[in-house]
């Protein structure tokens, strides 16, 4: 692994906070606001949309 895969599962650990591979959307928002990034609802299931290549929610 290079040092940039590592840092990127690294900061998705973070992200995911119950640690069951996905991110939803809850701790998406979360992160976002950490970052200080107030997003609506709607900014955030679109943010999941456009992430979730398969359609099937994670």
């Amino acid at each position: 692994e290079t040092d940039a895969e590592e840092e990127l599962k690294e900061a998705f650990k973070v992200f995911d906070k119950d640690q069951n591979g996905y991110i939803s959307a809850n701790e998406l928002r979360h992160v976002m606001i950490n970052l200080g990034e107030k997003l609506t609802d709607e900014e955030v299931e679109q943010m999941i949309k456009e992430a979730d290549l398969d359609g099937d929610g994670q």
